[in-house]
């Protein structure tokens, strides 16, 4: 599907969606996000091949997070073709390492995030970019926009001619358990905020989120889909906060994210990891299980 001029959007299954990798055609080939392990087989070589063009031709990866849905490809395509990986800094030592996102999970949220094998497997970064670098690509200018939230690594990429931001899952809209974070609440409030005041026309996103379960955006939809994202995190974070204030004992994340029938458990961690920093909530440890309540 071509989104705007050479930027086409390939769509990887992945569970009961699919997951965005996006082909930038230009002498080469650029791809971003590249779907999971399997999906350079299933998706993105075929695709490729349907509009006249060769896997070979594969050039750059450029990574908008380091989550396994999103780069579980990249090895398979890297020992094909040659091509470079970029990621920003903060997700280096996950591609690296991929054990290290589940390791640090079950650190922060044991009596959720169960020790899981690694979904994919490692590969070297070979550029590493930050906050407000500027990739050239064959002419074509690439802002990078680090948006933390959903990860700490997670970036939007906005290519300067046409205004096509690809988000990945920097901007998760709401329903059917969204938004799902590993990271931060705070940080992707934040994110939203600065989304708002860029130059964005079409917005591309990971996968299809809430309220228009499409993965491509236009114009007031762009602006509706941020909007509703932050709306989201902002309501889940109070509602946390009054379930806690309510409680007359300490409560545990899965019995919070009971109480809140919304988004995911793991969301909820993080939101209750953001009260505490801010000084609002502590936690303690019972029978191996952190329990939470509000600071007196």
């Amino acid at each position: 599907m071509e989104v705007a001029k050479r930027i086409h959007l390939i769509k990887c299954p992945w569970l009961k969606y699919f997951v965005s990798s996006i082909a930038i055609l230009d002498d080469a080939i650029t791809l971003v996000d590249v779907g999971a392990s399997d999906s350079p087989r299933t998706a993105i070589y075929p695709y490729l091949k349907e509009i006249g063009r060769e896997p070979s031709e594969i050039s750059h990866i450029i990574l908008t997070h380091a989550h396994l849905d999103h780069c579980g490809g990249v090895a398979q395509i890297k020992k094909e073709t040659g091509c470079k990986v970029y990621v920003h800094k903060s997700g280096k030592p996950y591609v690296e390492d991929a054990d290290l996102i589940n390791k640090e999970l079950h650190e922060r949220f044991p009596s959720i995030c169960p020790r899981e094998k690694p979904g994919f497997e490692s590969f070297k970064a070979d550029v590493i970019f930050e906050d407000g670098d500027i990739l050239e690509l064959d002419g074509r200018r690439i802002h990078i926009l680090h948006t933390p939230g959903h990860s700490p690594d997670s970036s939007c990429l906005l290519d300067e001619e046409t205004g096509v931001c690809i988000a990945g899952d920097s901007v998760q809209g709401r329903g059917e358990g969204r938004p799902l974070l590993f990271y931060s609440s705070k940080e992707y409030a934040e994110s939203m905020r600065r989304l708002l005041q860029e130059p964005v026309k079409v917005l591309i996103t990971g996968h299809p989120f809430p309220p228009f379960n499409e993965a491509v955006l236009r114009g007031e939809q762009v602006v509706k889909h941020i909007n509703e994202s932050l709306k989201g995190i902002k309501e889940l974070k109070s509602q946390v906060w009054e379930i806690l204030k309510e409680a007359e004992k300490p409560l545990s994340i899965k019995q919070i994210h009971e109480k809140a029938v919304a988004s995911r458990a793991v969301t909820i961690g993080c939101i209750l990891e953001d009260l505490e920093k801010e000084g609002k909530v502590k936690r303690e440890r019972s029978n191996g299980i952190y329990k939470w309540s509000v600071k007196r």
